[in-house]
């Protein structure tokens, strides 16, 4: 990493910040005023706050709410230089620490013409947005080990008042994943004394959806705390209590006691999410029998979530196939993705049911 910023001069405007104007961060660009640059190379540390996570349903291995990234981001450069610098980002990242074993896949909207004979470039369209007007395309970058293709990067290529800009993305988590060949994210470092005090199986944390937001949301609470953001009227504040209601509900479903949160957790957080874990314990159940789902969520506050929690009525196991795959996230746990053709055909499949 320090090679690229040093190589290329990149300045450093990181903020470490996981708010702004009263919101989170939920992607590194909003950290970055960016149309105030001037031309050149930037560098960028920058924890996000997703928020949209929390209704994605199903949920994968891959399922953050938190997210730690390292971002460049290139402004008014020719095709050339974006070319060489995102090699050298491939290379610093992630070939040199996989070698020989690894082929890179570039799926974007037009060639930018890599020189290395390991990154396939495939035509792929992906919109990108801001504030719902299309500005650019994303270029999504996997990489095949062994038999397996994973995630690597993900560009984002913009223009916005006649000036370009190209971003890189890089998730983590799922760098420690395709480079150290973990069984999911959550077998990362980040997540390792949570995964142990819970004595969670690598397998669950693939298939069992409700392990899976354990995790996850027991991770980005304990990150939230060292910012002291609390429930509260405001949407920081609104935004825990979803999170904290959303924890409960899976430790009411996988029959956990609060106690365990205390491994992890502050004892005033614990206390919070508590008060969610007993309401739910305390719910009538007889009202489910008397009204329908949108009497029980518009005049109880029970939502079609605590519902289902309360009824068993779904199933929380995922059994990843090319057939009913959903995200482009899903690819690495599906087995039956066998050779480059299929995992194209599939990448162009996920795209087309967006």
């Amino acid at each position: 990493m320090n090679n690229v910023i040093e190589k290329y001069h990149c300045r450093d405007i990181s903020s470490k910040k996981i708010t702004k104007d009263k919101w989170f961060i939920g992607s590194a660009l909003q950290s970055v005023n960016y149309t105030d640059l001037s031309s050149g190379y930037y560098y960028y540390n920058q924890p996000t706050i997703w928020t949209r996570m929390l209704s994605v349903d199903p949920v994968n291995p891959y399922w953050e709410v938190h997210n730690e990234t390292e971002n460049f981001l290139l402004i008014d450069r020719s095709n050339a230089e974006i070319v060489y610098f995102l090699q050298s980002v491939l290379a610093t990242y992630v070939q040199e620490k996989l070698g020989e074993c690894i082929k890179l896949y570039s799926f974007g909207k037009g060639s930018l013409g890599f020189l290395d004979a390991n990154i396939q470039e495939i035509e792929l369209e992906v919109p990108f947005h801001i504030n719902k007007q299309r500005v650019g395309n994303y270029r999504k970058i996997f990489a095949l080990v062994g038999d397996r293709f994973y995630p690597a990067i993900d560009c984002t290529e913009f223009q916005i008042n006649k000036r370009g800009y190209f971003e890189i993305n890089i998730n983590l988590s799922y760098l420690e994943m395709l480079c150290d060949q973990l069984d999911c994210i959550f077998c990362g470092k980040r997540y390792l004394e949570i995964v142990d005090s819970f004595g969670i199986g690598s397998e669950q944390l693939i298939s069992d959806q409700r392990v899976i937001r354990l995790i996850s949301l027991v991770e980005t609470v304990k990150f939230i705390e060292k910012y002291q953001i609390t429930v509260a009227s405001n949407y920081l504040g609104h935004t825990v209590k979803k999170i904290y209601k959303l924890l409960a509900i899976q430790m009411f479903l996988l029959k956990i006691d609060i106690d365990m949160l205390k491994k992890c957790l502050k004892g005033a957080t614990v206390e919070a999410i508590d008060k969610e874990l007993v309401k739910l314990q305390k719910i009538d159940t007889d009202l489910l029998k008397k009204y329908d789902p949108f009497t029980l969520s518009d005049r109880y506050g029970i939502t079609k979530e605590i519902q289902d929690a309360l009824n068993n009525s779904r199933e929380y196991v995922r059994h990843y196939s090319k057939k009913t795959i959903k995200y482009f996230t899903d690819i690495p746990f599906c087995g039956d993705i066998t050779g480059e053709k299929d995992f194209i055909e599939t990448v162009y499949k996920i795209q087309a049911g967006k």
